[in-house]
């Protein structure tokens, strides 16, 4: 396994910052109990009773793996005598997912176990108590494999208020590694053919933009994205001297579609509070740099643009990927976890290329812990969730155990079955069989079920000077928890002036500086702040959901004292 032994160290480090929270996480009575002394199946003693044979009907969101069936009857085989369970799973395509639960559970008809998340659902649901709480499955030997991938701070920092004011856990949290390393996929053939070794520093890189201007006229030497994600901007900001805003009390918290603000705590008081499109003014009494605006990074952008590193119209660029693959770019910038498909497509489109990697961040590629890039809330974004119009939380629950109870048993529903879908290279790597076509081999979606940070099993692909990245993206130490992790903001109060359509327009008139479309970004972002504080109607709003939030966030932060 994959740095276990780090795992391990910090997720018990975690445990102890994470005391005082979770000392409020108690079980309560409308938590469901294992009706069993052991887990409805999971004997193996001689003599052991075997459990009545039950249906479990899943619901998963999006298309049918190929060859989902071919795992689902392997895993039926294996647990015939045992779990006795077989398994009705159905799948919604996504744009209909989200009301075909709604209407079943609306309905009262049998769900077991059904995909979930706060961005879609789940958060209501818990709100109408059709959640079963499942607080007493976990910590508990009768499920040892729930025992063993869920850990106490990985819990706590997952869990939700029930319609008791408490925190429960309501869902199997799904994740792997709580963010993505952003990283430069660059084509190490071209690299070689300018005579240039791996590229590791950030010079190095613009180097490499140079000669491909130099040598290979007709290839972009960076496609960015037209959306201004993944682009100019994120490699020049994650690779020049800055301090980090959490050191100076600054933390970000969202508080709806295109409305982000910047909170200063100090000794669990909110000092101040700035939000999209508020005035430079009310920024005086941040901390410095962050009193001020600061466009440097929009005027290296833009020569980003002059040089010809990036295109002159960005924005019509409608799929920077694509343009990779089929070998009219240098350079990309995509997710670390990316990285197999990102190969497995450039090979498709230029049979010849090979593919470098240069993580964004300079303190990723320093592996600095924690990393003041990668502030986080500790929690992951899908869960599977027990309806209460399930009779059979019990089994359903011995099931999901079943999966995180070996390396083996998760492995079938995340990679397929061995020696057919997928074969072990080394302990903690894995390949497409020789001779298997792979779009036609079982791909599962493994944030809907199987995604757990005791089991990660890499892709061959991944080059062995990368394996030690991934190994920190898994690091709980990598990341700085945010001082507002749990708490969400509730737009009711506020929701006409967050409707104000002047928000949406904040993100849409700052891309083309993004993108380096425009000469003197200084000059320019400095006219369009300037027009965002004589807007009157904006400011108004801006002051209505300030106040509102802070009045919130300063209610969480007394809470958190409290407990």
């Amino acid at each position: 396994m994959i740095n276990k032994k780090v795992r391990t160290l910090s997720l018990l480090i975690a445990l102890c910052m994470l005391l005082t929270l979770l000392a409020a996480c108690s079980k309560d009575s409308n938590s469901a109990s294992p009706s069993a002394s052991t887990a409805p199946g999971t004997s193996t003693e001689p003599g052991a009773t075997k459990p009545d044979p039950v249906t479990l009907n899943i619901m998963l969101w999006g298309d049918k793996p190929k060859q989902f069936d071919d795992v689902v009857k392997e895993f039926e085989n294996r647990t015939k005598d045992t779990l006795n369970i077989k398994l009705n799973v159905t799948f919604t395509p996504q744009a209909d997912y989200v009301n075909k639960l709604k209407l079943k559970l609306s309905a009262g008809e049998q769900v077991d176990v059904a995909f979930d998340a706060p961005w879609m659902n789940m958060n209501a649901f818990i709100a109408q108590d059709n959640y079963t709480n499942l607080d007493s499955y976990f910590n508990n030997d009768q499920y040892p494999g729930l025992k063993k991938a869920f850990g106490e701070s990985y819990l706590g920092n997952n869990r939700f208020t029930g319609a008791d004011g408490k925190l429960h856990v309501y869902g199997v949290p799904l994740g792997q590694y709580m963010g993505d390393l952003s990283t430069v996929y660059y084509r190490k053939d071209l690299a070689k053919k300018y005579g240039m070794d791996d590229i590791t520093t950030y010079d190095q890189l613009v180097s490499f933009f140079d000669k491909v201007k130099e040598n290979d006229s007709t290839l972009i030497p960076f496609v960015i994205k037209n959306d201004g994600n993944y682009g100019a901007q994120a490699l020049i900001d994650l690779n020049k001297a800055q301090q980090a805003k959490y050191e100076k009390g600054l933390w970000t918290v969202a508080l709806g579609p295109n409305v982000e603000g910047t909170v200063l705590i100090e000794d669990k008081k909110v000092s101040a509070l700035s939000i999209s499109g508020d005035k430079v003014a009310n920024k005086s009494s941040f901390p410095a740099p962050f009193n001020q605006p600061d466009y440097s990074t929009f005027n290296t952008i833009r020569e980003f643009h002059d040089k010809g590193y990036i295109e002159k119209e960005p924005i019509v660029r409608k799929d920077a990927g694509g343009t990779f693959y089929a070998g009219r770019a240098a350079a990309m910038m995509e997710g670390l976890s990316n990285l197999d498909n990102v190969k497995t497509q450039l090979t498709a489109g230029v049979p010849n290329a090979e593919l470098g990697y240069f993580l964004t961040s300079q303190t990723a590629r320093e592996r600095v812990q924690p990393d003041p890039n990668q502030v986080v809330d500790f929690r992951v974004w899908n869960f599977l969730a027990i309806p209460k119009t399930s009779v059979n939380a019990d089994r359903a629950m011995a099931f999901i155990n079943w999966m995180f109870e070996s390396q083996d048993n998760h492995d079938l529903f995340e990679l397929g079955i061995e020696g057919k879908n997928w074969e072990k290279v080394g302990d903690d790597k894995y390949k497409v069989p020789d001779g298997v076509d792979a779009s036609q081999n079982y791909v599962f979606p493994g944030y809907m079920l199987t995604w757990n940070p005791t089991y990660i099993r890499l892709s061959s692909n991944v080059p062995d000077n990368l394996v030690d990245a991934f190994r920190y993206e898994a690091d709980e130490k990598t990341y700085v928890k945010s001082a507002l992790a749990g708490f969400a903001f509730n737009q009711d109060p506020v929701k006409n002036e967050l409707a104000n359509p002047d928000f949406a327009k904040i993100p849409s008139e700052e891309l083309p500086y993004k993108l380096g479309m425009v000469a003197n970004p200084v000059d320019g972002l400095t006219k369009l702040q300037q027009s965002h504080e004589t807007n009157t109607k904006l400011q108004n709003d801006i002051e209505k959901i300030k106040q509102e939030a802070i009045k919130q966030i300063q209610a969480f932060l007394d809470q958190q004292t409290t407990n």
